[in-house]
């Protein structure tokens, strides 16, 4: 079954599906002023679902492609992306020279890397549940329909709740 399966294509896959997933954290920095822990789930399955489409080997390597990507993805959108769309959002051109003037300017950088400091943790956290679910998949012997996911954890806290009362 795993004979047409790569981790390049599947890579190719997750990149794609990753910046696809990147898009709702982007407007809702720069048009909702706020970073938003939720959408990095977002990301995470993104990055898991591109990867299936595009027939990626999944084994126990597969957690950790899903984090680098959803950290690659998080990084450029923050450093790079959202910069650019700040500048058009007012009215300035949108291009690498003012991207660099941006860059110079102190007060700029020190919101900016702060942002990504917290962007970064908002991604670890918003993505933890769903390595930990494809993980547990994994170690089940699942390797063709990993559910991108974090629904079957919340199912077992809540079930569990229900119980202690």
């Amino acid at each position: 079954m795993n004979e047409n399966k790569s981790y390049i294509k599947g890579i190719l896959g997750g990149v794609i599906g990753g910046i696809i997933a990147t898009i709702p954290w982007i407007l809702m920095y720069v048009y909702g002023e706020m970073i938003l822990s939720l959408l990095a789930i977002l990301i995470a399955m993104g990055v898991l679902k591109g990867y299936q489409l595009f027939k990626g080997k999944v084994d126990k390597k597969l957690p950790i492609i899903i984090i680098v990507i959803s950290l690659l993805c998080v990084t450029i959108s923050t450093l790079v992306v959202i910069p650019l769309l700040l500048l058009a959002k007012e009215n300035l051109p949108s291009n690498f020279e003012n991207l660099k003037v941006l860059y110079e300017n102190e007060t700029f950088q020190t919101a900016l890397f702060k942002d990504f400091a917290i962007s970064v943790v908002f991604t670890a956290l918003g993505i933890s549940g769903v390595i930990s679910n494809v993980k547990k998949q994994l170690n089940e012997g699942k390797s063709e329909n990993i559910k991108a996911t974090i629904k079957e954890e919340k199912k077992k806290n809540t079930k569990k709740e229900e119980k202690d009362i």
